[in-house]
Formats: structure tokens, C-alpha cells, sequence
């Protein structure tokens, strides 16, 4: 009896890790057999010792979840933010190699599974909104155009890191008395557990991942927006016009048509629909009207349909 075939999809980015492992069917068909979560995995963002141990307890939890600890899998898909640069992927190929994690170890751009879910004809855009933000669209030629990307240092515009920093700004500004009044000051100062807006930077300075402290108030930040908060609003406003001219310039560098097929992954722009809409109409002011719009809550889903078709495309050959 022949044993079956097992495939692992990996996404990582830089809030957390979601692996999976699943089976691939005579027909072709996924079977889901245990998934696991980590921390962040991105490597640029909080190092590699730590992308790494999230990495190993992701990928662990989903064995154990699975109970596949003791079999082989086939093909595995790591779909990871920050792994583009050359030196970061020999990172992770050398860690995965020595924790023998399959016969076959892909590592793609985290935006790749989010195409493979939203744009399967080889012929759209995908928009990442979530700690960082990117763009990646493909045409039905197979070439490919990333836009954005840049990380937080001077990138990632519109991104929960970038709300969560102008919220700061703001915050700041309005205590400082040379910026407008606005609930952000109170909201954030509750959130950081302190009364004396002096005790911010002490008190974002005790996290270990100072990005990822300052895209978790990317949520304070859009529910001021939502309910009226002015200062907020605009802010949120100005994030969802940057990531619209991602989209914008993706879809012009590759000839890609005003209704390409869109889809959006990441927590921002997944788990918030104020943020959402006032992005899709700010397509619709750049000439965009994507059809369809496909939102991507689970883009791991996305690295197993890329790792299922490599086992298939190797078993053809």
C-alpha cells in the first residue's frame, strides 16, 4: 500500500504564522489534517532566532494537530513576508534543510498564495494590508510586478504599522498643542496602560517587537475613524489612498485591464470593513472596478493549492 501524499503550506508575516498540513486526493482534491499558529516570521522585521523558533512552533503545532510527525511530507510552500532578499532566503532554506521539513521546500512571497486563491487564471492583483503592505499581480504571460514592500522604515505606507505610527503622531501633535484635539490621545494612553503621554515611549520600549506594538493601535485608530473622530479619519483616509495607488501602479506595469481580478489579504484590511469600503472606493477613484474582489481571510489555504500543484506538476513529469 502505498503511503499518502502530504503537502505543507506555510504563511508568515509580521503579527503571526499559520501552517498547515493536509493530504492530496487521487482527483487532486485537498484534505486539511491539523494546522498550528506562531508568532511573527518575518525574518528582516524581528530577526532570524525568532522567525525561526515561530517558525518551529507553527509548524510543530500543525504535525501534532495533524499527527503526521512521523511521515514525510512531499512538498512544502513557505509563503513568507521579508523573503525576497537573497541572504533571508538562504536563512530559511537552511533551516528548513536541517529540520528535514520536506522531500521538496519552496519559499515564495507572502503575496504569491493570496494570487493563487484570488487571480487562479494567472491574471490579477493581490493587495497584503496587514502589519506591512505590498502589491503583487501577475498576467497571463506569468510575469510578475511587486509594488510596495519596502518594510516600515520607509515603506509599508497604509499599512497597520503606518496607521499605528501616525496615530502615535497625532497623539502627540495634540498634546503638544500644535495639532488638533482628538480621542486618539485618551484611547492610546488607556491602551498603553499610563496617564502621562511622556510615558509613551517607555512604554513602547518595553515590548520586543516595537513594529509590531505599534500596528497593534492600528484597531484604536480605526474604530476613533468609524465613530467620528476627525483627525482619525483623515488619517485612514490618506492609508486607503496609498494602498489603492499600490493597486493602481501594479495593474499599469503589468497592462492588466480596469477590471482585473483583485484580492486582499492581511489583518487590516480583512478584519476591518470601514477600511475596506473607503479602499474600494478609492479604486473606483483611481478607474479600478476589479471583478471579482475576492477577500483572502485564510492565504495559507493559498500555499497548499501552490504545494499541491507543484506535487502534481512533479508527478506529471
Amino acid at each position: 500500500m502505498s503511503r499518502r501524499q502530504l503537502i505543507l503550506g506555510v504563511d508568515g508575516g509580521g503579527s503571526k504564522t499559520a501552517a498547515r498540513i493536509a493530504s492530496v486526493e487521487a482527483d487532486g482534491s485537498i484534505t486539511s489534517l491539523g494546522g498550528g499558529y506562531g508568532g511573527p516570521s518575518n525574518v528582516r522585521a524581528v530577526g532570524s532566532a525568532h522567525a525561526l523558533i515561530n517558525l518551529d512552533v507553527a509548524v510543530d503545532a500543525a504535525h501534532e494537530a495533524a499527527g503526521t510527525a512521523e511521515e514525510t511530507i512531499d512538498v512544502a510552500v513557505l509563503a513568507l513576508a521579508g523573503s525576497s532578499l537573497p541572504d533571508v532566503q538562504a536563512v530559511l532554506m537552511d533551516w528548513a534543510k536541517r529540520r528535514q521539513l520536506a522531500e521538496r521546500i519552496d519559499i515564495v512571497h507572502d503575496a504569491d498564495p493570496v494570487l493563487a486563491v484570488g487571480a487562479p487564471n494567472n491574471n490579477g492583483v493581490a493587495l497584503i494590508v496587514g502589519t506591512g503592505s505590498v502589491a503583487i499581480g501577475i498576467d497571463s504571460s506569468g510575469h510578475k510586478s511587486v509594488t510596495g514592500g519596502w518594510g516600515h522604515w520607509f515603506g509599508d505606507t497604509g499599512s497597520g504599522y503606518d496607521l499605528g505610527r501616525l496615530a502615535l503622531a497625532a497623539v502627540a501633535d495634540a498634546v503638544d498643542g500644535i495639532g488638533p484635539e482628538t480621542s486618539l490621545v485618551q484611547q492610546i494612553l488607556a491602551r498603553l496602560r499610563t496617564d502621562d503621554p511622556r510615558e509613551i515611549l517607555r512604554q513602547l520600549g518595553l515590548a520586543v517587537d516595537i513594529r509590531q506594538e505599534i500596528a497593534t493601535l492600528a484597531p484604536i485608530l480605526l474604530d476613533a475613524a468609524e465613530h467620528g473622530d476627525p483627525v482619525a479619519a483623515d488619517i485612514v483616509l490618506h492609508a486607503a489612498i496609498a494602498t489603492a495607488r499600490l493597486v493602481r501602479a501594479t495593474t499599469e506595469k503589468l497592462g492588466l485591464g480596469a477590471d482585473a481580478p483583485l484580492a486582499l489579504a492581511g489583518g487590516i484590511v480583512c478584519s476591518n470593513k470601514y477600511y475596506r469600503d473607503i479602499l474600494i472606493r478609492q479604486l473606483g477613484e483611481n478607474g479600478l472596478h476589479p471583478e471579482p474582489l475576492t477577500v483572502v481571510y485564510d492565504p495559507v489555504e493559498g500555499s497548499l493549492i501552490m504545494a499541491r500543484d507543484r506535487l502534481l506538476a512533479g508527478a506529471g513529469a
